[in-house]
């Protein structure tokens, strides 16, 4: 098989991975709704997943490390496609379902988004026939992957839900559908970790890395997903409860605006480079955030659609720097361990909007705790944009990638 349709069906697994961890937020929130539950509750369906993430995130990199990519990837996947059908099974099961699903989600595809890019990154490093710009565009190729199969997700499953025949049942049909394909299609990728490496798992942040991890990495990480799903929960609760109805579908467009931008920026943040790209990220997502408070007072939801854009920018921005780095600070043998403590701080961000609920009360309908987060943005870019650069100064990870023309199939 050609190394281009390898990469292509890697790519493939990833794309339906994000899809079917997203396309439970409109469905989420009917039952929300429904069941009368709150923001709170709401958000703490998110933070569900954040739990299940952070065993994953912490153990996948290291385990890829010493067995490889594929053993991990593959179970992911088929992990993941398990969860979908256990969500769809809450329709009977209820509340304890979602949450057993949600949980177990975070498992599988903290898995598949942390091994699979290191893995994607790997077969481009392998086939003699690309150059090393193929192999450098590899983490925003990943991250673009990922980022439209989030925002296909959740448009789809938001109209279905909106507007479809049994919205419990139907809503998140074609991402099980999506993951069956990947499964089967994975099959002919290769292995990329040849030299195995028995004994225990070589966790944490290596040490030429820690300073980088610390001053960049982490503060980055908090910038890519936290102000992403307050998009996607606060801001549409807090639109209904102003007046806004088509409320459901208003979550699948937000998540297309966040997510779709976040796709197509990715060449931009590699061409910035990480120095740009993270500072700027930050000030996006405090950007978006204040116009988020704007959008949540009456009468002000049209708000929400340049509020998402920003975030989303901002979410692509930080994720894709953030990638670059691990890449360019570790070792090859603990690239995957760096990669899974990085996404620690990223997916930290769905456990954000639950805090939020939790400190705010009721304070939080009239948004100014939104505010307090648009501020905590603004302090985000400063630490990057100062210490940060300082650190990747030190690890000799300042440069931007060069631009590298992109040569169609063929030619």
């Amino acid at each position: 098989m050609a190394p281009s349709r390898q990469r292509r069906r890697l790519l493939l697994a990833l794309f339906a991975t994000a899809v079917s961890t997203q396309s439970p937020s409109p469905l989420l929130l009917r039952y929300a709704d429904v069941l009368d539950l709150g923001a709170l509750t709401l958000t703490l369906f998110f933070a569900a997943y954040a739990v299940g993430l952070v065993p994953s995130l912490l153990l996948a990199g290291p385990l890829s490390d010493r067995d490889g990519r594929r053993r991990v990837v593959v179970g992911g996947v088929v992990a993941a496609l398990v969860c979908t059908l256990v969500l769809i099974a809450a329709d009977v099961g209820g509340v304890p379902l979602l949450v057993v699903g949600r949980v177990a989600q975070g498992l599988a595809s903290g898995a598949v988004f942390t091994v699979g890019t290191v893995w994607l990154r790997e077969l481009s490093a392998s086939d003699d026939h690309e150059g090393p710009g193929r192999v450098r565009r590899a983490a925003a190729v990943a991250s673009a992957a990922m980022a439209t199969g989030f925002a296909a997700g959740p448009l789809v499953a938001g109209l279905l839900v909106q507007w479809g025949p049994a919205p419990q049942l139907v809503a998140l049909v074609p991402s099980a559908a999506l993951l069956l394909v990947a499964v089967f299609a994975l099959r002919g990728v290769p292995e990329t970790m040849l030299e195995r490496r028995p004994g225990r798992l070589a966790l944490g942040v290596p040490r030429v890395a820690r300073r980088a991890f610390w001053a960049y990495l982490v503060p980055v990480g908090l910038t890519v997903y936290t102000y992403a799903v307050l998009s996607l929960t606060v801001f549409p609760l807090l639109v209904a409860g102003a007046g806004f109805n088509a409320v459901f579908a208003l979550v699948g467009v937000s998540a297309l605006l966040v997510q779709g931008s976040a796709a197509l920026v990715t060449p931009l943040a590699t061409r910035l480079g990480p120095v740009v790209a993270g500072p700027l990220a930050a000030l996006l997502a405090a950007v978006g955030c204040a116009l988020g408070y704007l959008a949540v007072q009456p009468g002000g939801w049209p708000w929400v659609l340049p509020a998402c854009l920003l975030i989303g920018l901002g979410e692509g921005l930080g994720m894709t720097s953030g990638v670059a780095v691990c890449d360019r600070v570790a070792p090859a043998d603990r690239r995957g361990a760096l990669l899974s403590a990085f996404y620690l701080p990223v997916y930290a961000g769905f456990v954000v909007p639950t805090v939020l609920a939790l400190a705010s009360g009721d304070a939080l309908r009239g948004g100014v705790p939104i505010l307090v987060l648009a501020a905590v943005g603004l302090l985000l870019m400063v630490i990057v944009a100062g210490p940060g650069r300082a650190a990747l100064r030190a690890a000799g990870a300042t440069h931007a990638t060069p631009v590298v023309p992109v040569v169609a199939p063929g030619r």
